[in-house]
């Protein structure tokens, strides 16, 4: 996974670790604030960056 994580760009991974892989997990408002856009703007970046992820971890499964 971290290998996956690491074919993000530094926003998307950054909106990943701090919405799913802290135990203090951030709101898409506290991103929006961080990042100056919206929320619904975070939970779109946030839907690309999965979906990049499960096709990274999906192609590394098939190399495998």
């Amino acid at each position: 996974m971290q290998l996956a994580l690491k074919g993000l760009d530094d926003r998307s991974r950054d909106i990943l670790q701090r919405r799913w892989l802290t135990d203090d997990k951030a709101t898409l408002h506290d991103l929006a604030d961080v990042y100056g856009v919206s929320a619904e703007r975070i939970r779109q970046l946030e839907k690309n960056a999965m979906k990049k992820l499960r096709q990274k971890m999906g192609d590394a499964a098939i190399a495998a």
